[in-house]
């Protein structure tokens, strides 16, 4: 997948962003089994300015990276490695409080906790992707965002 197949795209919103402004860089953390899809969005979100804490392709990983370093969002695709699932790290990282997105040609449902914010589904375009990730954490801080992207489903009633 190239990042020209990357598909994301913005619609304006009237709803508040309580963290308009802040553009304070992210520590992000990045569960991808495919490497050439985890290095696009690692070039996408540093170049948005955010850190990427590190790439994991299994729960396992995920977890130990965490246990380094705590991110303040992950991304997170729904198939890993090993057979390994996205729902479960999502959900393991949500009761440790970190919050995550699923970035998977397979989005989910539903997230199953309140800090899995909702999916993006893949091909999405990586330059868009920044936005994505700021809407997110401003949800997960308790915030609505002032102009979600439509690409960002967002699970519940978030917006």
């Amino acid at each position: 997948m190239t990042a020209a197949h990357m598909g994301l795209a913005s619609r304006p919103n009237e709803l508040v962003d309580d963290d308009r402004g802040d553009e304070t860089p992210l520590n992000l953390l990045i569960i991808e089994d495919e490497a050439l899809v985890a290095m696009l969005v690692e070039d996408a979100l540093t170049l948005h300015g955010h850190r990427v804490i590190g790439i994991a392709d299994t729960v396992s990983a995920a977890m130990a990276l965490v246990d380094e370093e705590r991110p303040d969002l992950a991304l997170c695709d729904v198939k890993l490695a090993d057979g390994d699932s996205g729902l479960t790290a999502a959900q393991l990282l949500a009761d440790r409080g970190i919050p995550c997105i699923f970035l998977s040609g397979n989005c989910p449902e539903r997230g199953g906790h309140p800090l899995v914010i909702g999916c993006i589904a893949k091909p999405f375009r990586a330059g868009s992707l920044g936005a994505a990730v700021r809407a997110a954490h401003v949800v997960a801080q308790g915030g609505r965002p002032s102009d979600p992207p439509a690409a960002l489903r967002f699970y519940g009633e978030r917006i």
